[in-house]
């Protein structure tokens, strides 16, 4: 299966019309804050609403496209300050489920951080889950135990919403080169131990079917401390496509 998040462009998809590659199609809407003042938000809700639209009828003639995903990461607490603002992300994020079911043809479903769950999630047909255990959060926790606390964490989630579950982003930040004994932050080791977490729990749990490594490949952003260099390294390949560790485990885990 093949991904797309945040539209890329149809070039991708003309590679996977061809190749038989399936896609989940998502809008470019990255987060829905609803502690703005009300002028802003509505503005925000109507971009993410064109943006939805347009995609839809960019992408509704593709072969390769399955699924709709109308939003990536909504925003959790922060976003949403109160009851009321709450209320209205979840307002929203049904509107946009409605528009994308309204195609008719696909599944829909939105990436979402699994701590952040509501009842817009009910509305979808799969929970797409972006999970970074061990990376944002819960740093230098050991790997056995990282699995053990996402196997709880997805039966959990399986039990409440009764819908299959895919994890539509994970990962950790690697720098090319940096070996360690004991797998820790920055490491190849680290990175390609966490990412056979992931593998393993997709064939260990039935309604667990799919897994989207983030990233293909390292790629600029702007200069902060968790980006070293400049650079988003949880790619697993380097900016110049040479291979980390955990691209040679994908490999022997996805191979037919």
């Amino acid at each position: 299966m093949m991904i797309i998040i945040i539209s890329y462009s149809e070039v991708d998809l003309d590679l996977a019309d061809e190749h038989g590659l399936l896609v989940v199609s998502e809008s470019p809407c990255v987060g829905l804050s609803f502690a703005d003042a009300p002028a802003i938000v509505q503005q925000r809700q109507a971009q993410a609403t064109r943006a939805l639209a347009e995609l839809l009828a960019r992408d509704c003639c593709r072969t390769c496209v399955v699924a709709w995903s109308v939003c990536n990461e909504p925003g959790g607490p922060q976003s949403v300050p109160t009851a009321e603002a709450k209320r209205q992300q979840t307002e929203a994020l049904l509107e946009l489920v409605a528009l994308a079911r309204a195609e008719g043809t696909r599944l829909v479903t939105f990436a979402n951080i699994p701590e952040h769950c509501d009842e817009a999630n009910r509305a979808c047909d799969f929970l797409s889950l972006n999970e970074y255990v061990g990376w944002y959060y819960d740093v230098g926790k050991p790997l056995a135990e990282i699995g053990r606390q996402l196997e709880a964490k997805f039966v959990a989630l399986h039990a409440d919403f009764r819908k299959p579950i895919m994890v539509s982003e994970c990962g950790a930040d690697t720098l090319p080169g940096c070996h360690m004994m004991a797998p820790g932050l920055w490491s190849e080791e680290f990175q390609a131990g966490l990412l056979e977490v992931y593998t393993e729990l997709e064939r260990k749990l039935p309604f667990v079917f799919g897994v989207h490594v983030w990233n293909l490949a390292d790629f600029r952003t702007p200069q902060m401390h968790l980006r070293a260099a400049g650079l988003n390294h949880k790619g697993v390949f380097t900016r110049l496509r040479e291979p980390k560790l955990a691209a040679h485990m994908l490999r022997r885990a996805w191979r037919p």
